[in-house]
């Protein structure tokens, strides 16, 4: 996610490709037009998570006291959830906060940038455009529809999408207006020309075989992907096209599963746990957690690195996000690595490395996005991460131990006891939001959803009780949390009719048919699908990878008898793997910023944790047990 990081850190550490980045992340202080309609729009989502966050706690306070649950809450969640994905998103695309592939344009000739920014702009604009024309039927039809409980017209329901789509259209035109002319003229007329061919393309591919429309539409997919159109309206775009060229007529579909795809009650803790990763960056909480590991085993050999591992393992289970835990633990340790002289490439592998080996720690995200869409429960999920996250942790820490003579610094002197015990004491009220999280989805006593509501409280409160953090606390984060929640529910919405075109292509038989034609062994699929996962990593990024390909390969996994269970793991990992991995991987950049450090002086020290990783991804994809001992022993799946 490369709004993250302050532009002048970026500017700091990647002179070459700052002013792209930059722009990616650069919020101009109008992006609509006018602040008023800025701020309203903020509000609005704003609103939409703190409303949530009430009636989810009221709920839990009600069946605290009395046994039952409040009926209603399903229908104002959908609302809700809707809002933030639909009217969220559209705010992130201004602010240039989705995500998207940067490898390519960052290395074409500066005088190519305009007029590739403006053919992005025409065709998010033609993409919302089309899909709100295509939505206005459905919306019409729903206003004399009533919802079961609280009687709802269900036009307020699907309001969001469509008003998300309209905002980004505006968005768009806005953008369009403040580009010079001539680029916007060209991006218009090459976008016009490209709608002509998709228009009378339809008769050329009567006759054509599924896979080659398949490949057409896969090789467009990849066009936009490389020329910066934003992951999520990629993946529209490809659904729509496929369905157009092949004769299908209900393109509206496409809109239809956008709106349905950012429905589920378990997506509302995304937004609640990235709100609470946020309060626990903002407010400097991490600290207490390094200082703890710190006296614990700074002392070891590697020293330091050794307790960015630690931590970053511990820390992955209260952000929910990869990218903000680079971001958390290399800031808050920055000074204690400088002071000590550890040499920043070094710094920056490691903590790409663990923010990799720290993919499956609950409650990431990529895990609750993986339980909605597949039938393996978030609970099972999330108890088969811990063991291979803690088995790659040690591989990482086995290479830190090998090559500290070289790479690390001063070693933190032993801690005494008394020491110890202080570090304990002030990290006590930190360690109890990953704690209490986990046990308590884990022991079934409140959902993912419940669990991460309660996490934002207690993060707000433990951020008053240590005065941290500054007086728009709630603001600021509600505003970063609004940016970030909005863009990863919207590419979720939009992943979500790509996958059904995949499986109406027939997609997953096609890749069983040629596996079993290479042999049945189900460790030859493992490393088929590992190299395909890893390369998909890097295009996507972890999340719309997963989104895409989960669906498709899990059922094929479990025809060449691999647990389901041990192949999300690896799955996970690879994707992973890629969005680390240079040179497309974006956590990677975001590590070299945080560590202060140029990516070519980060690559070589990089190298060594990478390959390490992919040996430990092997060995998991081999061995079951780190996946499957712990949902086995609590009654999740069979032995």
């Amino acid at each position: 996610m490369k709004h993250t990081l302050p532009p002048e850190e970026l500017e700091e550490v990647l002179p070459s490709d700052a002013e792209e980045i930059l722009h990616q992340g650069h919020i101009p202080p109008r992006w609509s037009g006018a602040v008023w309609f800025d701020k309203t729009l903020e509000w609005t989502v704003d609103a939409a998570i703190i409303a949530e966050l009430l009636v989810i706690l009221l709920n839990i306070l009600v069946r605290v006291i009395t046994g039952n649950s409040v009926l209603w809450t399903q229908e104002v969640s959908e609302i809700a959830l809707l809002t933030i994905a639909f009217i969220g998103g559209a705010i992130a695309y201004p602010k240039g906060a989705h995500m998207s592939v940067q490898a390519l344009i960052m290395r074409l000739p500066a005088t190519w940038k305009p007029y590739l920014a403006a053919l992005v702009d025409c065709l998010v604009l033609v993409m919302s455009a089309g899909s709100f024309a295509l939505y206005v039927p459905t919306l019409t039809q729903q206003i004399e529809e009533k919802t079961p409980i609280l009687q709802l017209p269900v036009f307020w329901v699907s309001l969001p999408f469509a008003a998300g789509m309209v905002l980004i259209a505006w968005f768009a035109l806005v953008k369009l207006w403040r580009q010079k002319p001539r680029p916007v003229l060209i991006a218009a007329g090459i976008t016009a020309v490209l709608i002509a061919l998709v228009i009378v393309s339809p008769p050329l591919f009567y006759y054509a075989s599924p896979n080659l429309l398949l490949g057409v539409v896969l090789a467009v997919l990849f066009i936009l992907l490389f020329l910066g159109l934003p992951i999520a309206f990629v993946l529209a775009l490809a659904s729509g096209i496929y369905l157009y060229l092949g004769g299908i007529s209900e393109v509206s579909a496409i809109p239809i599963g956008m709106a349905s795809g950012a429905k589920g009650f378990v997506l509302l803790a995304i937004p609640f746990f990235i709100l609470a990763g946020t309060v626990m960056n903002s407010a400097g909480l991490t600290l207490p957690l390094a200082k703890l590991v710190d006296a614990l085993i700074g002392h070891l050999r590697g020293g330091l690195l050794q307790v960015v591992v630690v931590t970053m393992y511990i820390f992955s289970g209260i952000s929910g996000s990869k990218v903000a835990d680079v971001a958390a633990v290399g800031t808050t340790m920055r000074n204690m690595l400088e002071e000590r002289k550890y040499p920043r490439g070094e710094v920056v592998a490691v903590l790409s490395a663990s923010a990799i080996m720290g993919e499956t720690i609950p409650p990431s995200i990529v895990l609750l996005v993986l339980g909605s869409i597949t039938t393996i429960s978030t609970t099972t999920l999330f108890l088969a991460g811990f063991l291979p996250a803690a088995f790659l942790a040690l591989v990482v820490m086995a290479l830190v131990f090998l090559r500290a003579k070289k790479q690390s610094g001063t070693a933190s002197p032993k801690a005494t006891w008394r020491a110890r015990g202080s570090a304990t004491f002030f990290a006590i009220p930190t360690l109890l939001l990953p704690v209490g999280m986990v046990a308590g989805i884990l022991t079934g006593f409140a959902t993912p959803t419940e669990v991460s509501s309660v996490a934002v409280a207690y993060a707000f409160i433990l951020a008053a009780a240590y005065k941290r953090g500054s007086k728009h606390l709630l603001g600021d984060t509600l505003r970063e949390t609004t940016t970030t929640a909005g863009m990863v529910l919207f590419i979720i919405a939009a992943a979500s009719p790509l996958a059904q075109t995949l499986a109406l292509a027939g997609v997953s038989q096609q890749i069983h048919d040629l596996m079993s034609g290479l042999g049945d062994s189900p460790l030859l699929f493992m490393l088929f699908t590992i190299v395909l996962l890893v390369i998909m990593g890097q295009l996507l990024e972890g999340l719309p990878a997963v989104l895409i390909f989960a669906p498709l390969l899990l059922p094929i996994a479990t025809s060449f008898d691999v647990n389901p269970v041990q192949y999300a793991m690896v799955l996970i990992i690879s994707m992973g793997i890629g969005s680390f991995a240079p040179p497309a991987g974006v956590g990677f950049y975001v590590a070299c910023a945080t560590g202060h450090e140029t990516v070519e002086r980060s690559l070589k020290h990089f190298w060594p944790y990478l390959i390490a990783l992919f040996v430990g991804l092997i060995v998991l994809a081999a061995v079951p047990w780190f996946s499957t001992v712990l949902p086995a022993l609590a009654g999740l799946i069979p032995f």
